[in-house]
């Protein structure tokens, strides 16, 4: 499980500063490691970017017109300073870093290892991957699955049901967080740990989601 509690010094933040621009996120966290034996999950180098102000030249990227790989065939709107609106279902490929808050008008599917600074709002269903990072909310109209290990800054919150991986840490954020289900919450044994849990169906706790994951979430996304 990784960890959420990082003491930066001033040897890191100065590494930051020099390399944010030019290494990929799973490398800053690779170099951060051999250089200062510290294990920084990726959601946490982009919180501590976006305090030292980091952040701003890539999201004027996306203001010039400039769409990531996976938002090309979609019709994507800017709302606001930092929040993009999409319309259709939205797929995020492995390790890849987004930039802002984003609003699905649609499902969404994230891979292993993608970090999202911001919010989430998703009008369908969404399945967030392994060892995803969401910056802030997530907001879910449908049915939510969160993979193992993933970390939540604020909170998680469906009308549908939850199914919760084990290793999930909601609520890292100063603000804090808690997960909320308009239905029924499934949580595998060793997640969550003092997260405030509430659902209106109960919560049950399983050795493994495959027990009682719905067939959508089975055929759409190879999450183990």
């Amino acid at each position: 499980m990784m960890t959420t509690e990082v003491k930066w010094s001033s040897a890191i933040d100065e590494f930051l500063r020099q390399k944010f621009k030019e290494l990929t996120i799973e490398k800053l966290r690779e170099e951060i490691f051999a250089k200062h034996r510290t294990n920084v999950p990726e959601l946490l180098i982009l919180y501590r970017a976006e305090e030292l102000g980091l952040i701003d030249e890539v999201f004027k990227e996306l203001e010039r017109g400039n769409k990531p790989p996976y938002l090309k065939s979609q019709r994507v709107w800017l709302q606001g300073a930092e929040t993009i609106r999409v319309k259709g279902d939205v797929r995020i490929p492995p390790k890849e870093v987004v930039p802002y808050n984003l609003i699905v008008c649609g499902d969404l599917f994230t891979k292993e290892e993608v970090v999202i600074s911001g919010g989430i709002h998703v009008k369908g269903d969404a399945v967030i991957g392994p060892e995803n990072g969401i910056g802030k909310s997530l907001v879910v109209e449908g049915d939510l699955l969160i993979g193992k290990d993933a970390l939540v800054g604020n909170c998680a919150d469906a009308k549908g049901s939850i199914y919760v991986a084990r290793g999930v840490t909601i609520g890292i954020s100063k603000e804090g967080g808690g997960l909320v289900s308009g239905k029924k919450v499934y949580m595998e044994r060793q997640t969550l740990g003092k997260t405030k849990i509430y659902a209106a169906e109960g919560i049950r706790v399983v050795d493994s989601l495959m027990e009682v994951l719905p067939e959508k979430f089975r055929v759409t996304f190879a999450w183990r």
